[in-house]
C-alpha cells in the first residue's frame, strides 16, 4: 500500500515530505515472476550440472540461497554470459530441483521417501536450514529398520550433532537393529583373531576388541587403496602382537612356537589374497594377554572419533563370537568376529596333552589403557616431576587454561594440583631442583612476560622475575643451577634473544641471540649443551638445528633434522635425543626421530599411533611419554609412550589382574613383578579364575 507521511503538521512540511511505499506483496510478485522467468528460461544466466541432468537459474538468485554456489560463482569470476556449476555426480538432481524451486518459492514439499536426498542435497549446497530440518525430521522417524540406511547417508559427517544422535539411537537399539534387513544386507566383514588359552578368550571385552579389529581394519582398507570387494573377499585371521595391534597371521615366522597347523593352512591360502605389509614383525607376547579399555579412554575414544572410521556398536553373540556395526572410510558394515584358540593339533606340536596344557596352564595378564586427562589440550607445561608426569595449562577449544594435574604410573590416575595463578597456554617449562619453572606464554589474547614457581608441599604458585619481552611459544630447559629461555614469538616474528635465570638471584639475564628466530622450536639440554631445534621463523618449518655452549656464550649449527617440524616435543631417552611428532604447517605428525652423540647423525624412530603437534613429552623411568597435543583434527586427551621392550608406541599398561596374588608394581620395567613360584597361590579351578577375573574386570571398567 502507499502511505503519505506528515511532517510537523504543516501544509509545508507535508509538500517536501518524501513519499515511502510500502508493499507486502512486493516480495512475493518478484520472487513470482523470477520463477516464471527461470521456467520459460528467460535471462537464465548458470546452468547446474547434476550428473547427465541440467538446472537453468539466475546466478545472482541462486548465489543469495546457496554459499556453495556464491563461493563457485566468486573463486572463479568469469565473463560469460551463462555459467556452468558442475555439481557432485551423487546428488540426486530431483532433489536439487525442488530446493531450487523452494529459492524462487519460498515453499518447499519433501515426501518422506524423499528426505534423505534432499538433505544431502541441501548440505551440499549449504543451504543450512533446509538441511537443518531435513535431520530433525529423519530424527523423528528414526525405527530400528532405518537407522543404518540413514547412518549410511553420504554428507552426513559433515554433521557431528546429528551423526551422534543416530549412533546413540543404533546403539540404544542394537538387538533390533541386528534382526533388520538393513543390517543383513550391509557389507559383511569376518575375522577370526587368535588366543593363545581358553581363560584369555573368556575374558575378553567386545568394546576393547572391537577397536582393535577397527584400527586393523583402517590399516588394510589404507593400504589396499579401499578396496572393500579384496576386505570381504579375503578371510582374516590375526593375531595379538607385541605392541597390542592386531596383526595378519600370515607374518608369523616359519617356526615359531605360535605357527600351529591352522596358521599354516591359513599361510597357504593367504599367498592367493592379499595381506598387510607387516614391516616391523610384531610377534606374540610370551604370555597371553587381555586388552580392557577403562570408562575414562572410552569416553575419549568417543570423543575424539572420526566418524568415517568409528565403532558405533557392539554385542556377545555367542561364546566367542560378537557382531559390531562400524563405519569403515564412511560406509556402514558389519563386523563377525570370532576367538579361536590357537592350540597345537598335529602329534609334531604335542597332540591332545599339549593341546590342554596351553589351553589352560598360561593365566593371561590384564591391559588397561592409561588413563587420559580430563579434557583435550595442547600447548602446555609437561615434565617429569617427583616420578610423576604434570601437565599444567594449555590450551582446548576455547581457551588457555589455569589447571594443573600430574599422572602417577604406579595407580593410573590422575590427581589435580593448584591452579596457576593465571590463564597460560603456548609456554614451556621446566624443573629444577625439586622446583617447576613456567615460563611466558599466552593467556588467550596477549603473549605474556611472567613467570611462576612451583614446589611440592606448597599450596600455590610463586610470582618469579618476568621477562624482559612478552613471548609465546618458547622452549625453555634447565642446564646446571640455571633455567634457559629460547626464542618465541611476540606476534609479529621469531624471536632471535635468549635469556637465561638464576632462581637463587630471581634474575634474567640475556645471552647470545639464535642465528635464526624461532618460535615453537624443541628445546633441550645434551651433554652441557642447549640445542634448539626446528620451529618454525615468522612462515617456514625448519629443518635447522642450533647448539648453545655456555662455556663460549656462543651459537652453532648441529646436524639438521631430516623433516621440518615445528610444535614438536624433545626428550633425552636411554641417552639419545628423540623428537616427537609436530607438524609441517599443513598437517601434523606421527614421526619421530632419534639423534645418537656417537653417530651424530639423525635417523627415522618408531612412529606414534596418533598425529601430534604442540605435544608434551617427558621420561619418566624407562617410558617416553607423550601426552595430548592436535592431531589435525581435534585437541587430544589421551597418552602413549614408547615402550622401552618393544621399541614401539601403546597407550596400555599392565593391570593387576585380580587372579595371581596381587604383584608389586615395578616402575623400573612398567610390567608386574610376579614373584616367585611360593608367593604364587594353589591351583585354582578354570571356573574360579573366572569368577575372580571378572571381578577384577568389573573394578577396571
Amino acid at each position: 500500500m502507499v502511505s503519505s507521511i506528515s511532517v510537523n503538521g504543516d501544509a509545508e512540511g507535508l509538500k517536501n515530505a518524501p513519499l515511502r511505499l510500502e508493499d507486502e506483496q512486493h516480495t512475493s510478485r518478484i520472487l513470482a515472476s523470477l520463477y516464471t522467468m527461470k521456467k520459460n528460461r528467460t535471462l537464465c544466466d548458470v546452468i547446474l550440472h547434476v550428473g547427465k541432468g541440467q538446472i537453468q537459474g539466475h546466478r545472482a538468485i541462486l548465489a543469495a540461497a546457496s554459499p556453495y554456489i556464491l563461493e563457485q560463482l566468486t573463486e572463479k569470476p568469469t565473463h560469460e554470459l551463462v555459467v556452468t556449476i558442475q555439481l557432485n555426480d551423487d546428488l540426486d538432481i530431483g532433489a536439487v530441483k525442488k530446493l531450487v524451486d523452494y529459492v524462487y518459492t519460498s515453499r518447499l514439499e519433501i515426501q518422506e521417501t524423499e528426505l534423505e536426498k534432499v538433505y544431502v542435497a541441501a548440505r551440499a549446497l549449504k543451504m543450512e536450514g533446509v538441511a537443518a530440518q531435513c535431520a530433525t525430521n529423519l530424527l523423528e522417524r528414526l525405527t530400528p529398520k532405518k537407522a543404518l540406511d540413514i547412518r549410511g547417508i553420504s554428507r552426513i559427517t559433515d554433521n557431528d550433532a546429528f551423526v551422534k544422535q543416530v549412533e546413540n539411537y543404533i546403539r540404544q537399539n542394537l538387538a533390533e537393529i541386528f534382526e533388520s534387513q538393513s543390517f543383513t544386507s550391509a557389507l559383511r566383514v569376518k575375522l577370526e583373531v587368535l588366543y593363545q588359552t581358553s581363560l584369555e578368550m573368556d575374558l575378553v571385552n567386545e568394546t576393547s576388541l572391537g577397536y582393535l579389529v577397527l584400527d586393523y581394519l583402517k590399516r588394510f582398507l589404507e593400504e589396499c587403496n579401499c578396496n572393500f570387494d579384496l576386505l570381504t573377499e579375503k578371510k582374516h585371521l590375526l593375531y595379538l602382537a607385541l605392541d597390542n595391534s592386531l596383526q595378519d597371521c600370515s607374518e608369523i615366522p616359519s617356526g615359531d612356537s605360535t605357527e600351529t597347523d591352522l596358521v599354516i593352512d591359513y599361510k597357504k591360502l593367504s599367498h592367493k589374497t592379499f595381506t598387510l605389509k607387516n614391516k616391523s614383525k610384531k610377534l606374540n607376547p610370551a604370555s597371553p594377554r587381555v586388552i580392557i579399555l577403562n570408562r575414562d579412554t572410552i569416553e575419549s575414544l568417543e570423543e575424539n572419533v572420526e566418524l568415517d572410521w568409528n565403532m558405533i556398536g557392539s554385542i556377545k553373540s555367542g561364546e566367542h563370537t560378537y557382531l559390531a556395526v562400524v563405519t569403515l572410510n564412511g560406509r556402514v558394515a558389519k563386523l563377525s568376529i570370532r576367538l579361536r584358540l590357537n592350540a597345537p593339533t598335529s602329534p609334531s606340536h604335542g597332540g591332545a596333552a599339549a593341546d590342554e596344557l596351553h589351553s589352560s596352564s598360561s593365566e593371561p595378564e590384564l591391559y588397561c589403557s592409561i588413563s587420559p586427562m580430563k579434557s583435550g589440550k595442547c600447548s602446555f607445561g609437561c615434565a617429569e616431576f617427583n616420578g610423576a608426569l604434570l601437565v599444567c595449562g594449555g590450551y582446548d577449544r576455547v581457551e588457555c587454561l589455569k589447571t594443573v594435574e600430574k599422572y602417577i604410573p604406579e595407580s593410573n590416575t590422575w590427581e589435580s594440583l593448584p591452579s596457576l595463578n593465571e590463564p597460560r597456554g603456548r609456554f614451556d617449562m621446566a624443573v629444577l631442583d625439586g622446583k617447576v619453572f613456567v615460563v611466558g606464554g599466552s593467556n588467550g589474547s596477549t603473549e605474556l612476560a611472567t613467570v611462576e614457581m612451583f614446589e611440592e608441599g606448597n599450596n600455590k604458585w610463586k610470582t618469579m622475575a618476568s621477562l624482559d619481552l612478552p613471548r609465546s611459544y618458547v622452549g625453555v630447559c634447565s642446564m646446571g643451577n640455571k633455567i634457559y629461555c629460547v626464542g618465541g614469538w611476540n606476534g609479529n616474528t621469531g624471536i632471535k634473544q635468549c635469556h637465561v635465570f638464576d632462581p637463587e638471584a630471581n634474575v634474567w639475564t640475556e645471552v647470545a641471540p639464535l642465528k635464526t628466530g624461532r618460535y615453537q622450536a624443541g628445546v633441550i639440554e645434551l651433554d652441557g649443551r642447549v640445542w634448539v631445534i626446528g620451529g618454525c621463523d615468522s612462515w617456514n618449518c625448519l629443518t635447522s638445528v642450533e647448539i648453545y655452549d655456555p662455556a663460549t656464550n656462543e651459537w652453532t649449527e648441529g646436524p639438521s633434522l631430516r623433516q621440518a617440524r615445528r610444535g614438536c616435543g624433545v626428550a633425552v631417552y636411554e641417552g639419545r635425543l628423540m623428537v616427537i611428532g609436530g607438524s609441517t604447517g599443513t598437517h601434523s605428525l606421527t614421526t619421530t626421530e632419534i639423534y645418537d652423540p656417537l653417530d651424530r647423525q639423525w635417523i627415522t624412530g618408531p612412529s606414534m599411533t596418533t598425529p601430534r603437534s604442540n605435544v608434551g613429552v617427558a621420561v619418566i623411568s624407562d617410558r617416553l611419554y607423550a601426552v595430548g597435543g592436535y592431531s589435525g583434527k581435534s585437541f587430544l586427551s589421551h597418552v602413549e609412550y614408547l615402550d622401552f621392550y618393544t621399541n614401539e608406541w601403546t597407550n596400555l599398561v599392565p593391570k593387576y589382574d585380580g587372579i595371581r596374588t596381587p604383584p608389586e608394581y615395578c616402575p623400573s620395567s612398567g610390567s608386574s613383578a610376579h614373584g616367585s613360584e611360593k608367593d604364587m597361590p594353589q591351583s585354582t579351578s578354570h571356573s574360579e579364575k573366572l569368577s575372580k577375573a571378572s571381578s577384577a574386570i568389573e573394578k577396571i571398567v
